[in-house]
């Protein structure tokens, strides 16, 4: 009855598209090679807008007709198979006969192979017309699930909130970050300790700064006395100090800006940082540029900054000039 969840959900503001589709575990093998694989059972034509394997064939063409398939690339190497080999494919679903359970067993050839650059989907990926998924695990017609392609997928939970107004148990509503929760919590406890790390660093960089505001204050001891003998207070001298450190702050902060988007950029356009697929799941390190994390490190540094040079501002303000000028 999936067309009436579609008759509900389709109108909901947000959701550009939607696609039926079929996933289910099987096990995949060609001779004495088999492996436990993930089998999605798509339509074709709406497929192309969703998850693109148009536009991530590494070899064969994108073609579920007849008992076409299409493989992750780790897939296939588990296997040893190419484009034109045929796999069998072994459902848990099977029937029962007088030997006992039989599983079915069905073979397709390989019409192409897909990288997605995350090894979790390229060593499990099977992917077949949604008819020959729905004949195959003998679904009758049904559906696993219903995938939805939304204008803002970075903020999925708005369209999520209106979609589990619309839908009773048991039907459930999950994003994609639902789906990968433990991950981003992993990454934003790791983001943390990140800018906790950086700060540490501009601290200390920031003493450099106070240092040498002390040691011009101790140097300008005469210019200080003689400034305020002829009108100027307290607060003017601790402005020249804050302005200095102040000047030095946001050309050092600038520099590192400039710098750091710059190796973003760069590293995130050349895949400059390779990592190993099977222990980060993927192939390289993406990079964003967050402007409001720009902007919150940015002032963090110049406030940092500001509080360095403070103290001994206001420690060159409280000279004394009949101390200073004493003997002159």
């Amino acid at each position: 009855e999936y067309q009436e969840v579609v008759q509900k959900i389709k109108d909901v503001e947000g959701v550009i598209d939607y696609e039926p589709f079929v996933y289910s575990q099987a096990i995949a093998g060609k001779s004495s090679n088999l492996i436990p694989v993930y089998v999605r059972g798509v339509i074709p034509e709406k497929d192309r807008n969703f998850m693109a394997l148009d536009k991530k064939m590494i070899s064969g063409r994108y073609d579920l007709t007849d008992d076409n398939i299409i493989l992750g690339k780790d897939v296939a190497l588990a296997l040893n198979v190419w484009v034109g080999d045929s796999i069998n494919i072994m459902s848990p679903v099977g029937r029962k006969t007088p030997l006992g359970f039989l599983p079915k067993l069905k073979e397709f050839k390989v019409a192409g192979i897909v990288e997605f650059g995350i090894y979790e989907y390229d060593s499990t990926f099977v992917c077949m017309s949604l008819e020959n998924a729905q004949s195959f695990f003998d679904l009758n017609g049904a559906i696993t699930g219903i995938q939805l392609k939304i204008k803002d997928p970075f903020n999925p939970s708005i369209v999520k909130e209106k979609l589990e107004k619309r839908l009773d148990f048991p039907y459930i509503v999950r994003s994609w970050t639902d789906m990968n929760k433990s991950l981003f919590q992993a990454l934003q406890l790791e983001k943390f300790a990140m800018f906790l790390v950086i700060a540490l660093i501009v601290v200390v960089a920031s003493f450099n700064i106070s240092s040498l505001i002390a040691t011009k204050s101790r140097e300008k001891r005469k210019e200080i006395a003689i400034l305020k003998t002829i009108g100027a207070d307290s607060n003017f001298i601790k402005k020249i100090f804050i302005s200095q450190g102040l000047i030095i702050g946001f050309i050092g902060t600038s520099l590192g800006l400039i710098i750091g988007l710059s190796v973003v950029y760069i590293g995130d356009t050349f895949h400059l940082v390779k990592l190993n697929p099977e222990v980060y799941l993927i192939n390289y390190l993406p990079m964003k540029i967050s402007i409001l994390e720009v902007f919150i490190i940015a002032l963090s540094s110049m406030l940092i900054c500001f509080l360095s040079s403070l103290f001994p501002a206001i420690s060159a303000s409280k000279e004394v000039p009949a101390e200073v000028l004493r003997y002159d």
